[in-house]
């Protein structure tokens, strides 16, 4: 009994963290989430049926637990991953203008741009932001976060293809049960 004591409180004590982690988030990217700059990104669709925003969203939670959790710059983190693919136009029809190369490689700096267009955007944040598609953007990072943001941006755009690709095979698995009078 008294192990399932300790195990309970220590189940709370971590959710109870959770709770504080996700308030200090918020107020870390509150403001910058509501400014009408940022809520343009909604607007875009990303990867498979996430938009922009959400994408952003995404990653900018792991950056946040991820530094954190190692004692890192966790609001810098935060902040850059939010801001990260703040570039404002669907990528997926994009043609590059003369001189511009693709949008993989392009997108970092112009995020950055329309970044430091709407708030005070620190050295850190600035590298967060411009070289999260390490290595296409040849310049290494200069700091721990940055490297970060290169993993997390990453797993974030993976899981949302996955999700897309496993509801379409789910849809059709239903579809099949259906045509066989199974569902």
């Amino acid at each position: 009994m008294k192990y399932l004591n300790k195990t309970v409180e220590y189940i709370k004590k971590k959710h109870s963290n959770r709770d504080q982690d996700k308030d200090e988030f918020v107020s870390v990217i509150g403001a910058m989430a509501n400014n009408d700059k940022v809520k343009e990104m909604k607007n875009f669709n990303h990867h498979s049926y996430t938009s922009c925003f959400e994408h952003s969203l995404h990653v900018s939670y792991y950056n946040y637990k991820i530094c954190k959790r190692l004692g890192w710059d966790a609001k810098a983190s935060a902040k850059a991953g939010l801001l990260h693919d703040m570039f404002l136009y669907d990528w997926h029809g994009y043609k590059p203008q003369s001189g511009e190369r693709l949008h993989g490689f392009e997108h970092p700096l112009k995020s950055l741009k329309n970044a430091r267009s709407c708030f005070h955007i620190t050295e850190k944040e600035g590298d967060i932001i411009s070289k999260h598609m390490f290595p296409l953007t040849i310049t290494p990072p200069k700091y721990k976060e940055t490297y970060v943001i290169i993993l997390t941006d990453k797993f974030c755009s993976a899981c949302e293809v996955m999700d897309r690709l496993s509801k379409k095979k789910a849809k059709i698995h239903n579809k099949n049960l259906k045509a066989m009078g199974r569902k």
